[in-house]
């Protein structure tokens, strides 16, 4: 029994002094790893993550390839003081801090090379940061490649201890033109970049992360990482210079007017790509009520809904000549040029009177005119009117592949707002609200020949790896109406230019169908007046050219006019041609086998401006516009400066002293370029169109390899 129990003592003691040692081995263990090294711990003891890798965005270019937005790079770099490699072998620091020092400063001017030798001495002594120091922030793409060939910065990773980190910002290279249609990415998603995000995106890769003492994440290995894999580009249907035709045009005409904002649209009649997309803003000074300019902002082109006014005369008049199979010669009497329903009286500001043809109601847009074609035809069965309506597809969005679109409006027999005037009103444009895309996809139709297309921003997405998927015109429509009665209104738009009311817009080169419109705008409680008892109007032109063979479709509208006038084919109507002309011009395929005048503007001058630039170029163009020019006398370069004379163009010498910098201010990008590139100067240029400003003045003392910025505008 004694040597049980002995035995049984042995045994309890040998557990509780195991027991006793494993504690104390664990608080030794602690407390070594309290005074050591961090390096043999840090996988162990501190907190990990996995961080995202962000994906490069894809680009987005118009038609012709041209860069609309980009991501441009810019680069943070830190420094891993505590790899062993840069001290052990070929001890990197020791043998190149100092060249490193010296190439920093020399490279950003903003420390000694002494400072920057102590910036770096003093990086590997902070026990907080030595492991992520921070050495630059904001590099540009050519200054990390610049960094990389330094001393210890051309060396790998592992064995430099320096991490270069990427993050990227969106760049538009035009700045604000088309910007609301290129859109963005944020709590909403507008415009191309919002509709396409998902492909533009692309796919995160992954990476972990360990945590510093300094709370800072820091990178474990890259060998750790899943690859993002990068987004695929948008090709859009908007070409630049189109774009930049209906921007400018619509804002000289803003700035006339002092209107509140204003939008226009290009579309491409068989395709129904739009290739403008123009959307200006009246900027204005809360204390004075001053319109300050005009930039990008809301799309109404898409989005905001408005009462067309007499534009929608062409349906109502589609849904009279279907309904009565009649001839636009057929007769209405208008009797004394009024039209009362229920005490409700509708007047033209110049009125018709007695029997009129339905081209002469239409062409001159008669308010009284159209109301009564459509009264007399329907007021026994409104519902067939507005079912007409809904056929032609006014009633549904057109589905354009860009977020924000307005919901159709049109008043019904069944609606609680229906009244017995509803009819007369509908037929000239009131108790009706569709948006400017809308409509002009609606005469876009009448171009086609009856087909109604869905517009569309999208012509092709492209990986990476230069695969394309390529959208076709998608039809929303096969036939708005019947062929003889598409015969007759596309004859009456033709109608309305040649003798209408928006005859100031024809012209001899080609010929334009479209139709005016103004509308009074709604106010709210005060009715169509504004509490001071003034109205406000809309006015626009949407139309198509050349009426012949349509390319273009077009819609103009500009909103609160408080200047000059109010009147559509006066107000929208002059930015419709202005667009016209200059895509008439420039297109072969229109202008092939004709001459075009391109001083056709009533407000022409007969001394154009003219880029300076190589004379010899210049000479033929003068000579090809018959553009008298006086010419320099004993000039030494091939290159002239222009200004205007007396008589026509003067040539005045331009000055190339070896040495000296030129003064290239008014002359294109080309010839700009070629001459300072001659001179063997660093060229950085901002902008587009002809060169406005230039970093270093004429007349400076230059050398090879100068830097000079030139601003174009």
């Amino acid at each position: 029994m004694k040597d049980i129990k002995r035995n049984i003592t042995i045994k309890l003691f040998s557990i509780y002094g195991f027991i006793v040692l494993a504690l104390l081995s664990v608080i030794i263990k602690i407390m070594v790893i309290q005074t050591q090294d961090p390096d043999t711990w840090k996988g162990d003891m501190m907190s990990s993550k996995v961080d995202t890798i962000r994906a490069f965005r894809g680009d987005i270019y118009d038609c012709e390839g041209r860069l609309l937005a980009t991501s441009i790079p810019s680069y943070t770099v830190h420094w891993d003081m505590t790899v062993k490699n840069l001290y052990s072998g070929r001890e990197l620091y020791a043998k190149y801090i100092d060249s490193l020092s010296i190439c920093m400063s020399d490279f950003f001017k903003d420390k000694t090379p002494q400072e920057y030798r102590k910036f770096f001495d003093s990086a590997r002594q902070n026990e907080r940061l030595k492991r992520y120091y921070p050495i630059k922030n904001n590099l540009t793409f050519s200054q990390k490649v610049t960094l990389k060939t330094f001393p210890i910065m051309r060396e790998a990773r592992n064995t430099s201890g320096v991490i270069f980190q990427a993050q990227y910002r969106r760049h538009l290279p035009h700045k604000s033109l088309a910007r609301r249609t290129i859109g963005f990415v944020g709590s909403s998603r507008v415009g191309l970049e919002g509709a396409y995000d998902a492909q533009l995106h692309g796919r995160n890769g992954k990476k972990l992360m360990i945590k510093l003492p300094s709370s800072e994440y820091y990178p474990i290995s890259y060998d750790d990482e899943i690859e993002p894999v990068d987004g695929s580009d948008v090709i859009s249907t908007l070409d630049v210079n189109i774009q930049d035709i209906a921007e400018q045009s619509l804002l000289k005409q803003l700035q006339r007017c002092d209107a509140k904002y204003g939008c226009a649209v290009v579309m491409e009649v068989k395709t129904g790509k739009i290739r403008a997309m123009a959307n200006l803003n009246a900027k204005i000074d809360t204390a004075t009520g001053k319109i300050l300019g005009y930039v990008e902002g809301e799309n109404h082109a898409v989005g905001t809904l408005m009462e067309p006014g007499s534009t929608f005369k062409l349906p109502s008049l589609i849904a009279v000549l279907e309904k009565t199979n009649g001839e636009i010669t057929d007769s209405i009497n208008l009797g004394d040029g009024e039209l009362i329903i229920n005490d409700h009286i509708i007047r033209d500001d110049h009125p018709l009177q007695g029997y009129r043809s339905i081209r002469e109601i239409f062409e001159k847009s008669s308010n009284v005119g159209m109301a009564k074609l459509v009264f007399e035809t329907f007021k026994s069965d409104s519902r067939d009117f507005i079912n007409r309506l809904y056929y032609m597809h006014l009633k549904e969005k057109t589905g354009i592949d860009i977020h924000g679109e307005g919901e159709p409006q049109i008043r019904h027999p069944k609606d609680k707002l229906w009244w017995v005037g509803s009819l007369a009103a509908i037929a000239y444009g009131y108790e009706v609200r569709l948006t400017p895309l809308q409509i002009l996809t609606f005469y876009n139709a009448i171009a086609n020949n009856g087909v109604m297309l869905k517009p569309h921003l999208m012509e092709a997405i492209r990986t990476r790896n230069g695969k394309k998927t390529i959208s076709s015109p998608e039809i929303l429509h096969s036939s708005i109406c019947g062929k003889g009665t598409l015969q007759k209104v596309q004859q009456l738009l033709i109608g309305v230019v040649e003798s209408g009311t928006a005859v100031n817009l024809k012209t001899p080169n080609y010929t334009i169908a479209g139709k005016t419109g103004t509308a009074q705008i709604a106010q709210g409680k005060t009715g169509y007046k504004t509490e001071s008892g003034y109205a406000r109007h809309s006015a626009s032109f949407v139309g198509y050219f050349p009426a012949e063979k349509p390319k273009y479709s077009c819609i103009v509208v500009i909103n609160s006019p408080s200047k000059y006038s109010y009147y559509g084919g006066v107000v929208a109507g002059p930015v419709f041609r202005e667009i016209a002309d200059k895509l008439y011009s420039k297109d072969y395929e229109l202008t092939i086998g004709k001459e075009f005048n391109l001083l056709n503007y009533e407000n022409k001058t007969q001394i154009p401006h003219s880029k300076s630039g190589r004379k010899e170029v210049l000479d033929r163009l003068f000579s090809a516009f018959n553009i008298q020019a006086e010419n320099v006398k004993d000039s030494q370069t091939p290159f002239v400066y222009t200004s205007k004379g007396n008589n026509g163009i003067r040539l005045d010498a331009f000055s190339m002293r070896k040495g000296v910098m030129p003064d290239v201010k008014g002359m294109g990008l080309r010839d700009a370029l070629y001459i300072l590139r001659n001179k063997k100067l660093k060229v950085t240029v901002v902008g587009r169109g002809e060169v406005k400003k230039q970093s270093i003045a004429p007349g400076t003392t230059v050398s090879e390899g100068t830097k000079v910025t030139i601003e174009l505008g």
